[in-house]
């Protein structure tokens, strides 16, 4: 009864980490993007391509606008004056927000890894002949393998396992082209396996 406990708790939070940062991403993106709709509606009545046509212009405005101003902001932060205002909105605010830390270190674990040279492999977990994709991220004394399988498509969720080195195959592929690939529920699969 307590491993089950453990287990749903576990999902439940892996879960929350995920999804609440998304929430609230998407609810201020559609606020905003409401807003300025709103705002350029009488740009748009005066326009003479018809209501749909007026609305697919404008919306391509304002998501260009959207962009550009991110563009703009982040190269502000990387200069020096940036990077100060950065780390004091992180220290002041960031950091008191419920989950900012833990989410910003899981996306820095999962970055990394996106950035590194670990091995993709497919590995038989449960010695069932089902083979899972997943990155060795170390290699044990004795050989056992330590294995990330990340979960489709969320791919900052997932698995630790430790293997028997002979029940995993390593593939001649890169990690981006895996993390694809189960992000996209295996739509990119032949990226993964093209030089096998």
């Amino acid at each position: 009864m307590n491993s089950s406990y453990k287990f749903i708790k576990t999902a439940v939070f892996a879960g929350a980490i995920v999804v609440i940062p998304l929430m609230i991403i998407i609810r201020l993106f559609a606020d905003t993007f409401k807003d300025l709709m709103e705002r350029t509606e009488p740009i748009t009545a005066n326009m003479a391509f018809g209501p749909l046509i007026n609305t697919i212009i404008v919306t391509l405005i304002v998501l260009a606008g959207i962009v550009f101003v991110f563009f703009i902001i982040g190269l502000l932060l990387k200069t020096f004056w940036g990077k100060s205002l950065n780390s004091w909105l992180e220290k002041s605010i960031y950091e008191h927000i419920p989950l900012y830390t833990t989410f910003k270190q899981f996306a820095q674990r999962i970055t990394g890894i996106e950035n590194s040279n670990f091995p993709v492999v497919e590995v038989d977990v449960y010695g069932s002949g089902v083979n899972m994709l997943g990155i060795v991220v170390e290699t044990l004394v004795d050989e056992r393998l330590m294995v990330y399988v990340p979960s489709s498509p969320l791919i900052t969720v997932g698995q630790l396992f430790i293997v028997p080195k002979g029940r995993s195959t390593e593939l001649d592929t890169t990690i981006q082209d895996m993390i694809n690939c189960v992000s996209q529920v295996g739509l990119e699969a032949q990226e993964v396996y093209r030089n096998q």
